[in-house]
């Protein structure tokens, strides 16, 4: 594997006004041998419900096979005790169920959050953790916080943004940098095997 590729997951700006703006700043330009493509969760996801995989809505189906054709995944969402906002709770729960044909089983997963002040504790886990718990994915952790978003993520011309703090700059890509090794490893394990959840 060359390059991995992450799918960088978060809600819409109007649910969550730090998650996408995280995401872009460490997509561009991006650790060496690594791609992060930014995905916010569709807002027109149909609640999640418990049905065959043929029926699966086409939003849903589109989802899954996304995050199945990456190698890894980047979850940002709000520092928070509650649950994530609910365009990407509604997208966990897609992928997360049934359990034995989820795309999350054994992907890597890396949670990154955000504050509009200082830093949490990270040693408490947030309710996107619990829920990651159950799905048979490798959480690399802990999460890395970043405090004081609105003032860290800082807008550039040309959509880009720019991380203003240096320690968290310096934090959040080594987060990168270890979940791009935990994905590398889990595709030399998986090499050969035949896994195909139902998408």
């Amino acid at each position: 594997m060359n390059v991995v590729h992450m799918l960088g997951l978060c809600a819409p700006a109007e649910a969550d006004p730090f998650g996408e703006a995280l995401l872009r700043a460490l997509a561009v330009p991006g650790p060496t041998g690594v791609r992060l493509e930014v995905w916010p969760a569709p807002p027109d996801l149909p609640p999640h419900s418990d049905i065959t995989p043929h029926e699966l809505p086409p939003e849903a189906r589109a989802l899954r096979r996304k995050v199945a054709d990456a190698n890894a995944l980047v979850l940002a969402v709000p520092e928070s005790a509650s649950l994530p906002p609910e365009p990407l709770l509604t997208a966990l729960d897609w992928l997360a169920r049934p359990r034995g044909g989820s795309p999350l089983i054994g992907k890597p997963i890396s949670v990154l959050t955000t504050t509009s002040a200082g830093a949490g504790d990270p040693s408490s886990p947030t309710e996107t953790e619990r829920i990651l718990l159950g799905t048979g994915c490798e959480i690399v952790g802990p999460r890395t916080i970043t405090p004081c978003a609105g003032e860290v993520l800082q807008d550039r011309p040309g959509g880009r943004v720019f991380i203003a703090d240096p320690a968290a700059a310096m934090r959040l890509l080594l987060h990168v940098r270890r979940t791009s090794k935990a994905a590398r490893a889990a595709s030399h394990l998986l090499s050969g095997q035949d896994i195909r959840p139902w998408l």
